[in-house]
C-alpha cells in the first residue's frame, strides 16, 4: 500500500516487509528519508541543514529521489536537459501528486521553463518489490533536448561502504560474477553495444557482507533491452548513491512541444539475504512480468537441430531427427537456421523470409506434418532485425540499414542491422513475421539477434538527432514484439542475442524464456546459470544438453553431468541424435522422463543456492 502524510508532505510505500519513504521539504525539493524496516510514520521527518561554506552546499548533501543537473549540485545527476535558449540547468519544484490504488505519481515543474516531470512508483501486494520510473512532458512551444534521462536514483542507508555485485562477462561467458567494494569515487556498469548484457548487466546489487540468508541487500534492475548505465558513488560524507537508466553515451532525445516520454522502469527492493532477493525477483517475474499466457505453464522439453545439421536442412534429415526425438520423449522439435532464402551459410539470406524452395519444395507443411504426426509441436528460428547484403531485401532497400553514408561499414557476422527507428521497417518485420508464423502450425519461435551495434546512424533522422538512434531502435523493437505477441499469443517465443546479450526484464515482458549462452559446456554453464539465478527465475533460462567434446571448449563431460546442469532451467537437447549409441539413447530417454516428473518444481519452485562459485 501507499499512503501520504499530508501534514509534513511525506509518502510511505509499504511493501510486505519494508517501508520506502520520501517526501517534499519546505523548499519544494524531493528528499529521500528511509528504505528498510517498517517504522512508525510519525518518526519520519526532514533534517534541515545549511550550506557549510562556498564549497560544500546543502543541496549537494541531500539524499534525493531524482537529482537534476544544475544549481549547487555537483554529484552525479539523473536528468539533464537543454532548453531553446541553450540553458541546461533544471530547477524542479513540487506541484502535487496522484495516488491510484498501488500506483503513485509525484509531479514537479521547472521553475523557469515549460518542463513537467513526474516520478512514478508502484508496489505489489505480498512482495518487497517497488517499480520506479520517470515521466517528462514538454508544455511549451519549443523543443527540449535531453542529454541524460535516467529512470531512478537511490540513496542507500548508512555511512559504511557497500559491496556492489554485477557481471563481467562476454560472448560464451555471460553473467560471470563481479564484486567490488566501493569506498570512494564512482563505479560504473554500462553497455554501448545496443543490447543489455554480454559484458555488464543493467542492475545493481548492494550489501555489506551479506550471505545467502543474512544481511541487508538492496537491488534494482532496469527493464530495458538497449544501452544502459548504472553509476554508484560514495562521497566524502559516506553517502552511497546509485543512479540507473538509459545510457547517456551517444544519447540525446528531443521532446517536441506537447510531447511526453516515459523512461524504462526499474524494479527494486530490499531483502534479508541474497537468497531472498533472488526469490523475490523470481516470484515477481512469474506473477507480474512474464506474458500472462505462460506465467503458470510449465514449458516443454525441446530439441534444436543446429548442432546436427547447421544450415544443411531438408525434409528427410529433419524428419529423421524428429523421429528419434519423439522416441526419446521430446515435446517440441525446433528447426534452426538455414530454412529460408539463399541461406546456405551466414553470408546470405537474412531479410528474405520465404521458404527455400530447393530445400523444401512443398513449403514447411510436409515437415511440420511429420513432426505433428509424431506427437510433437514444431518450432522455427528467425533473426528479423538483421539483413545480409546478399539478399533481395537489401538490394531493394539499402537505405533500411543502420550505417553511416559514405563510410565503410563495420561488418559483424556478415550481416547488418535493420533500422528499426523507421516505421516502415517495423511494419516490414511485423508483416513478414506474421506471414511466416501464420503459414503453418508453428508453436515456438527462437528470435535471434547475432551482432552488436556499430555505425550508429539513421537516414530517417536529421543530423542533430542522431543521438536518438539507440533508444528509438529499442522502442521500434518493442513495437514489433508487442504487435507479434498480441497476434500470436499462443506461440512460445524464446529470446536470443548471440547467447545472453539481451537477457533483461524488458525482453522478458514479451518472451517467457531466453537462451542463456552459446557456451553449452556443463562446467561453464553451471557458473553462467548461477549468475542468472540472482535476478531471474529458472523457468526463463534456456539450457541444452549438447555434443561432447563440447563445441566451444572441447571439454569432455559425462552425459549425466550435462543433463544435471541443463535440468536447472528449461531443459532441451541440441546434440546430433543420429549419433547416439544405444546406451545414450536409453540414458537420454530416462533423463527426459525424470525431468518431466520434476519440472514443475525445477521451473516454478522456490530456488535456493547452495555452494556458490
Amino acid at each position: 500500500m501507499i499512503f501520504y502524510l499530508e501534514e509534513n508532505r511525506i509518502f510511505v510505500l509499504e511493501t510486505e516487509n519494508t517501508h520506502y519513504v520520501f517526501g517534499i521539504d519546505s523548499a519544494g525539493y524531493n528528499r529521500h528519508l528511509h528504505w528498510g524496516a517498517k517504522c512508525d510514520p510519525a518518526d519520519y521527518a526532514f533534517t534541515e541543514i545549511g550550506d557549510e561554506n562556498s564549497n560544500h552546499s546543502m543541496l549537494d548533501e541531500y539524499r534525493q529521489e531524482l537529482t537534476p543537473f544544475g544549481s549547487t549540485v555537483y554529484r552525479t545527476c539523473d536528468l539533464k536537459a537543454q532548453f531553446a535558449d541553450g540553458c541546461r540547468e533544471v530547477a524542479l519544484r513540487y506541484t502535487g501528486y496522484r495516488l491510484e490504488d498501488d500506483t503513485l505519481r509525484v509531479a514537479f515543474a521547472d521553475a523557469y521553463y515549460p518542463l513537467q516531470v513526474r516520478l512514478g512508483y508502484r508496489v505489489y501486494p505480498g512482495l518487497d518489490i517497488i517499480k520506479r520510473w520517470v515521466e517528462v512532458e514538454n508544455t511549451g512551444s519549443a523543443p527540449i533536448s535531453f542529454e541524460r534521462l535516467f529512470s531512478a536514483g537511490f540513496s542507500l542507508p548508512g555511512m559504511d561502504p557497500y559491496t556492489f555485485e554485477n557481471t563481467n562477462g562476454a560472448w560464451g561467458g555471460e553473467f560471470l560474477p563481479c564484486r567490488t567494494v566501493l569506498d570512494g569515487g564512482n563505479l560504473v556498469y554500462e553497455s554501448h553495444r545496443g543490447a543489455s548484457n554480454h559484458n555488464q548487466s543493467p542492475y545493481f546489487i548492494a550489501h555489506r557482507g551479506a550471505t545467502e540468508t543474512r544481511g541487508a541487500v538492496y537491488f534494482g534492475s532496469l527493464a530495458y533491452s538497449g544501452n544502459f548505465k548504472v553509476i554508484a558513488g560514495r562521497d566524502l560524507y559516506g553517502i552511497t548513491r546509485v543512479s540507473l537508466g538509459m545510457n547517456d553515451f551517444d544519447f540525446s532525445h528531443t521532446l517536441e512541444p506537447g510531447a511526453h516520454l516515459e523512461t524504462p522502469p526499474v524494479y527494486c527492493g530490499k531483502t534479508e539475504g541474497l537468497g531472498e532477493m533472488s526469490r523475490q525477483m523470481n516470484r515477481f517475474c512469474l506473477e507480474h512480468l512474464l506474458p500472462s499466457r505462460f506465467r503458470a505453464e510449465t514449458l516443454p522439453v525441446l530439441y534444436n537441430s543446429w548442432e546436427a545439421t547447421e544450415f544443411n536442412v531438408n525434409v528427410a534429415d529433419q524428419t529423421r531427427l524428429a523421429e528419434i526425438a519423439a522416441g526419446i520423449g521430446v515435446e517440441l522439435f525446433v528447426m534452426d537456421d538455414g530454412w529460408f532464402g539463399a541461406r546456405n551459410n551466414d553470408r546470405a539470406g537474412l531479410g528474405d523470409w520465404f521458404v527455400n524452395p530447393a530445400k523444401f519444395p512443398g513449403g514447411l507443411d510436409e515437415l511440420i506434418g511429420n513432426v505433428n504426426a509424431l506427437g510433437m509441436d514444431f518450432g522455427l528460428w528467425v533473426e528479423p532485425e538483421m539483413v545480409n547484403v546478399n539478399s533481395h531485401l537489401y538490394q531493394a532497400h539499402p537505405d533500411w540499414t543502420i550505417e553511416i553514408p559514405g563510410k565503410p561499414h563495420a561488418e559483424g557476422r556478415n550481416q547488418r542491422i535493420l533500422d528499426l527507428t523507421r516505421r516502415e521497417v517495423q511494419d516490414y518485420i511485423i508483416e513478414t513475421m506474421t506471414n511466416v508464423f501464420s503459414s503453418a502450425e508453428i508453436s515456438y519461435v527462437k528470435w535471434d539477434m547475432n551482432r552488436t551495434f556499430t555505425d550508429y546512424y539513421s537516414g530517417a533522422l536529421p543530423p542533430e538527432r542522431q543521438g536518438e538512434v539507440a533508444h528509438r531502435y529499442v522502442l521500434g523493437l518493442y513495437r514489433c514484439m508487442r504487435e507479434l505477441t498480441a497476434r500470436f499469443p499462443d506461440i512460445l517465443f524464446e529470446g536470443c542475442s548471440a547467447g545472453g546479450n539481451r537477457f533483461d526484464l524488458g525482453i522478458l515482458s514479451y518472451f517467457p524464456q531466453i537462451w542463456a549462452s552459446d557456451d553449452t559446456d556443463a562446467l561453464c554453464r553451471a557458473e553462467i546459470q548461477t549468475g542468472y539465478s540472482y535476478g531471474y527465475p529458472m523457468s526463463v533460462v534456456s539450457a541444452h544438453v549438447s555434443a561432447c567434446p563440447n563445441h566451444q571448449t572441447l571439454r569432455v563431460t559425462p552425459l549425466e553431468t550435462r543433463f544435471a546442469v541443463a535440468a536447472f532451467g528449461i531443459c532441451g537437447y541440441e546434440c546430433n541424435f543420429c549419433d547416439l549409441s544405444r546406451e545414450d539413447f536409453a540414458a537420454v530417454k530416462a533423463q527426459i522422463a525424470l525431468y518431466k516428473q520434476w519440472r514443475e518444481v525445477l521451473q516454478k519452485g522456490r530456488f535456493y543456492r547452495g555452494r556458490t562459485f
